[in-house]
C-alpha cells in the first residue's frame, strides 16, 4: 500500500516536472540570452530533482523487499534445537513424538508456545520438543548416531521452529540456514534443503492453552550444511575478518561431538567426523557413580544441565560435591576425542595449515578447559590458537542466520 501511495506521488511529481520544463524549452527559442541561461539552470534543476526521485523510489522498494524476507538460523542438534532471529533466541528438544490424548492441558504454568508445542502438518499431528519429550509415549529423536534420520522428522522441527517465530496476515518470505549433524550425509543435506523450500501451510497448536494458529509460509532457500560451519562463519564475521582461514571446529553437543576441518574456506569431508565420546558419556560415568553412593536413579540430563552451575550436586536433599570425579572422567573423555580429531585432520591437505581450533557446542562448558589443556599438551595449538565464542550454545544458530542473510543478499534474484 505504501508503495502505490509513493508511487502515485512521484507520478504527479514527474508530470509537474515535464510540464515545467517544456515552459522552460519555449522560453529557450524566444527569450534573451540571459533567460536563456537561468532557463538552462532549471532544465538542469529539474533533472537533478527527477534522478533523486528514482533514487528515492527504488531504495523505498529495495527496503520494501528486505521488510518482507526474513533470515532464520536453525541448528539441528543431536539433543537441542537451537533457533535465532535477530535478537529472539530459544531452544527446544531435538525430538518429536505421537501426542498424548490421555494427558490434560491447561494444568501447567509455563504455557509458552516452544514448551507446549503440537504441530499438524502433512495431516498428522506431532509433539514437537519438550512436550514430546514429556508426553509422548513414542519419542523420535531428530538425529541418531550423529546424523539426521529422516528429512520428514527434520522439516516438521524446522516448519515448526519457522512457525512460532511467524506473525499471521504478514506475507513474509524466509531465507533459512539450517545446521545438520557433521554424519550426515551431503544427498541428505540436499534432500531436506528441497524438503523445506516452497509454500507451507500448516497449524500449531499450544497444548497448554488451547490456541491455535494457522501458518502460511514460504521458504524461498534454505541452505544446509554441517553443523560447525555455522560457528565458523559466526567467529569469522563477528571478528571481522574478510579472508577465510584454516580451522578445526570442535562442537561438544550432549549425544555427540562434531569434528568439521576447513581449509581455504572449504570443508573437507576426508578430514570432518563425530564421536559418540561427548557429554552423556560423561554424564554416565557420573551417574553411575552417584547411583552406587546414593541409591537414587540420577537422569543424564538434568546431571549434564547441573555440571554447567557446578560440582555440587543435589541428591535427596544432600550435597554431594564430585570435582574429584568429574575431573577424572572429563580428562579421560577429552583425551578421547582428541584421538578422534588426531586420526581425521591427518586427512588434511599437505598445504594446509590450521590457524585455530574452535571450540563450540553446550559441552563446553564442562569439558572446555580439558579440551584446551589437551590441545597444547599434545602440541595441535598454542593457547592463542584456541578459540571460544562468546554463547558456544547457540553460535552454530546465530552463524546460520548470517548464512541466510548472505544468501538473500548475494545468491537470491532480485525481485
Amino acid at each position: 500500500m505504501l508503495n502505490w501511495i509513493v508511487l502515485c506521488g512521484y507520478f504527479l511529481f514527474l508530470q509537474r516536472i515535464i510540464h515545467y520544463s517544456l515552459d522552460a524549452v519555449s522560453l529557450l527559442t524566444s527569450a534573451d540570452l540571459v533567460t536563456r541561461i537561468l532557463t538552462i539552470c532549471i532544465i538542469i534543476s529539474q533533472i537533478n530533482c527527477l534522478f533523486s526521485a528514482l533514487e528515492f523510489f527504488g531504495a523505498l522498494k529495495l527496503s520494501d523487499q528486505s521488510v518482507n524476507l526474513k533470515c532464520i538460523g536453525v541448528d539441528l542438534g543431536t539433543s537441542t534445537i537451537k533457533v535465532s532471529f535477530g535478537d529472539k533466541r530459544y531452544r527446544i528438544p531435538s525430538i518429536i513424538g505421537e501426542p498424548n490424548p490421555g494427558g490434560f492441558a491447561g494444568i501447567t504454568q509455563d504455557t509458552s508456545w516452544e514448551n507446549n508445542l503440537v504441530a499438524i502438518i502433512d495431516n498428522q499431528e506431532w509433539y514437537v520438543g519438550e512436550l514430546a519429550r514429556v508426553q509422548s509415549v513414542l519419542k523420535i529423536p531428530l538425529a541418531r548416531e550423529g546424523k539426521v534420520k529422516s528429512t520428514k522428522e527434520a522439516k516438521i522441527a524446522v516448519l515448526s521452529a519457522l512457525g512460532i517465530i511467524h506473525e499471521p496476515h504478514q506475507d513474509i518470505k524466509y531465507v533459512v540456514g539450517t545446521g545438520v549433524p557433521v554424519a550426515t550425509g551431503t544427498s541428505e543435506m540436499q534432500e531436506l534443503s528441497k524438503a523445506i523450500v516452497g509454500k507451507h501451510k500448516f497449524t500449531l497448536k499450544n497444548d497448554a492453552t488451547g490456541e491455535v494458529k494457522t501458518i502460511n509460509l514460504h521458504v524461498v532457500a534454505a541452505p544446509v550444511l554441517p553443523e560447525p560451519y555455522g560457528c565458523y562463519y559466526y567467529v569469522l564475521k563477528s571478528r571481522g575478518i574478510e579472508k577465510a582461514f584454516d580451522a578445526v571446529i570442535i562442537d561438544v553437543g550432549f549425544g555427540t561431538t562434531d569434528i568439521l576441518s576447513i581449509h581455504r574456506g572449504t570443508i573437507v569431508r576426508p578430514a570432518s567426523g563425530s564421536t559418540p565420546d561427548a557429554i552423556d558419556t560423561l554424564a554416565e560415568k557420573l551417574a553411575s557413580f552417584l547411583e552406587e553412593h546414593t541409591g537414587y536413579i540420577v537422569k543424564l540430563e538434568s546431571l549434564a544441565a547441573a555440571l554447567e552451575k557446578g560440582t555440587k550436586i543435589t541428591i535427596g536433599g544432600v550435597v554431594y560435591d564430585i570435582k574429584p570425579q568429574l575431573e577424572r572422567v572429563a580428562q579421560i573423555v577429552a583425551e578421547s576425542i582428541l584421538d578422534t580429531l588426531d586420526r581425521l585432520i591427518r586427512n588434511l591437505p599437505p598445504q594446509a595449515s590450521v590457524k585455530y581450533y574452535i571450540l563450540t557446542g553446550g559441552g563446553i562448558y564442562i569439558l572446555g578447559k580439558y579440551l584446551k589443556d589437551a590441545l597444547i599438551e599434545r602440541k595441535l595449538a598454542t593457547k592463542e590458537q584456541i578459540l571460544i565464542p562468546d554463547d558456544p550454545v547457540m553460535a552454530n544458530s546465530i552463524g546460520f542466520e548470517l548464512v541466510a542473510r548472505y544468501f538473500a543478499e548475494k545468491k537470491l534474484p532480485s525481485t
